[in-house]
């Protein structure tokens, strides 16, 4: 029995040490720095320490909680490890979660501007910027790809500031960590980036970056043959390279009929659309000839392609009577055909109009069938 129990009174040590292990690996670190030197009128917590074991936005959120005004120019001023954990505690920060080491006070200076500047013309060159501008560049698109899906959708520009240049460019690109992008965002944005020197000190610094979302084409989602009337099935969107002509517009495109074969992945151009021909040569084409009450109709045959309101040729199916008629339906023209906006107002003989998509009864009873042009160039 003696044994049982303490065996019992072990095990529970052990869980309660193992709870405290993986609350200490769990508790955020802030590593205090020797000395700081500034360049705001305030002093952050980013000035004088490091924020490990947090991602990358709660690093953020901790680097800018403000401790105190900055000293005046010329003169250093001491901030302990006690002040600090005073000012945490103030604005509400959860002191159990956080562990403090490195150095018991910090020594914290304002930066001369002209000294600083000085030293920047002769250390860095505009290559030197350019150089690490592409570094960044080249680690935020990679970044931005793992992150976001429409990462290929955008064109990315960025610039730091010269002073970071030697930061970025003695760094390794491995190490580089990135806040969260706006996407939506069309003007420039302030990114934080964070990563490793070769101390294993973790290093922050921030730097503008502006997306702009790259133009899209319509483009064929296969090959589409010569006479294809395009539905919106049939068309993908493709990037806008430069140089290339396109249309961004689905509706100047769906409903409209290729004149030559376009193959898949290929932009579509105006130049190779044309809309749907109502009537095509060869065909039999039913003709109307409406004066007031009385409606003739006969058969003749296309010697034009016409769409909707076209002048096409007709031709008797025999003899060699010919006539121009207006288009005014699938495979229907009509003589002296008017739009209804501009039929006589007058009195006496008047031109009525006729319509490809109501059907109208004549004199006999009979109704006349009515066609409609659906995407693809169906009929019903």
């Amino acid at each position: 029995m003696y044994r049982l129990w303490m065996n019992s009174i072990l095990s529970l040590s052990l869980a309660v040490c193992c709870l405290g292990t993986a609350e200490t690996l769990q508790a955020e670190i802030l590593r205090l720095k020797e000395s700081a030197v500034i360049e705001a009128s305030l002093v952050r917590l980013g000035d004088v320490a490091d924020v490990l074991n947090a991602d990358a936005a709660e690093t953020t959120r901790m680097q800018e909680l403000i401790l105190q005004p900055a000293p005046p120019q010329g003169r250093t001023q001491v901030i302990t490890v006690s002040q600090i954990r005073g000012r945490l505690q103030a604005l509400g920060v959860d002191l159990s979660r956080l562990e403090l080491t490195g150095r018991s006070q910090i020594r914290v200076k304002k930066r001369d501007p002209q000294k600083e500047q000085n030293v920047t013309r002769t250390v860095t060159t505009k290559h030197d910027l350019e150089q690490a501008e592409e570094k960044v560049l080249s680690a935020l698109t990679d970044w931005m790809k793992r992150h976001y899906q429409a990462a290929d959708h955008f064109t990315l520009t960025v610039r730091i500031q010269p002073e970071d240049v030697p930061l970025i460019r003695d760094n390794r690109v491995e190490t580089f960590q990135f806040s969260e992008l706006d996407l939506q965002r069309g003007t420039e944005q302030l990114v934080a980036l964070q990563f490793m020197d070769g101390q294993g000190m973790v290093r922050q610094t921030r730097f503008a970056c502006q997306l702009k979302r790259v133009p899209e084409i319509l483009a064929a989602k296969y090959t589409l043959n010569r006479g294809t009337v395009i539905r919106a099935d049939d068309l993908i969107w493709i990037r806008a390279e430069q140089g290339k002509e396109g249309i961004s517009d689905p509706s100047k495109v769906i409903g409209r009929e290729l004149t030559r074969t376009v193959y898949q992945s290929q932009a579509i151009r105006n130049q190779e659309l044309i809309q749907v021909p109502l009537v095509r040569n060869g065909s039999i084409v039913t003709v109307y000839a409406r004066r007031g009450g009385i409606s003739v109709r006969r058969e003749m045959r296309a010697r034009d392609d016409g769409a909707m309101g076209d002048p096409v040729t007709l031709v008797g199916l025999k003899g060699r009577d010919r006539l121009t008629a207006t288009v005014t339906g699938f495979n229907q023209a009509e003589v002296n055909y008017r739009p209804a906006q501009q039929m006589q107002r007058t009195p006496g003989i008047q031109f009525i109009s006729g319509s490809a998509a109501e059907p109208r009864a004549s004199r006999t009873g009979a109704v006349q069938t009515a066609y409609e042009i659906r995407r693809g160039g169906n009929r019903k």
